[in-house]
C-alpha cells in the first residue's frame, strides 16, 4: 500500500506518534486532578454544566488538532511540489 492509502485506512496515525514531554505530562496530570476535584465538589446542575463545558472543550481541542494536521499536511505538500 502507498503511504496515502495507509493514511486513508487508518494504518498511519500521525497524532499517535507524538512524544509527550514532561511538561505536557504534568499539565495532563493537573487537568485530571482539577477535573476530579470539581466533579466531587459540584452537585446536580452545576456538575452537569461543568461536564458539558468539559465535553465542549474536548471537542474544540479535537477540531483544532484536526485543523493543525490539515495545515501541516498542506504545507508539506507545497514543500514537496517546489
Amino acid at each position: 500500500m502507498s503511504i496515502l492509502q495507509e493514511l486513508w485506512y487508518g494504518n498511519i496515525r500521525p497524532n499517535e506518534d507524538k512524544v509527550i514531554s514532561d511538561e505536557e505530562k504534568e499539565l495532563v496530570s493537573l487537568i485530571a486532578r482539577h477535573h476530579e476535584t470539581l466533579s466531587y465538589s459540584l452537585k446536580n446542575d452545576d456538575l452537569d454544566v461543568f461536564e458539558k463545558y468539559a465535553d465542549c472543550f474536548t471537542e474544540y481541542a479535537s477540531l483544532i488538532e484536526a485543523q493543525a494536521f490539515e495545515i501541516g499536511f498542506k504545507l508539506a505538500v507545497k514543500m514537496l511540489i517546489k
